[in-house]
């Protein structure tokens, strides 16, 4: 069974690590389709052509693609 949310987490944006976003991991799920999903809050930036902004972004992602935070995301196991 995966671990009890709430926790910090990051979320894969890229499918390489490289572009991991921090967030909270509010939920598990396993459905027959997908299999197990995490209902996560992420934190995204994005440009505004004049400087950057961030926005909150929450949806459920397959688990592979969230990881306990850790100081690098692309050392993190899941």
């Amino acid at each position: 069974m995966p671990r009890t949310p709430p926790f910090h987490v990051w979320v894969d944006l890229t499918g390489t690590w490289r572009g991991a976003a921090p967030g909270v991991l509010l939920a598990w799920r396993h459905t027959d389709r997908r299999g197990w999903e995490a209902w996560v809050v992420r934190v995204e930036s994005y440009s505004t052509g004049r400087g950057a902004e961030v926005q909150l972004v929450q949806a459920w992602v397959p688990a592979a693609l969230v990881r306990p935070a850790v100081s690098d995301p692309g050392r993190a196991r899941a």
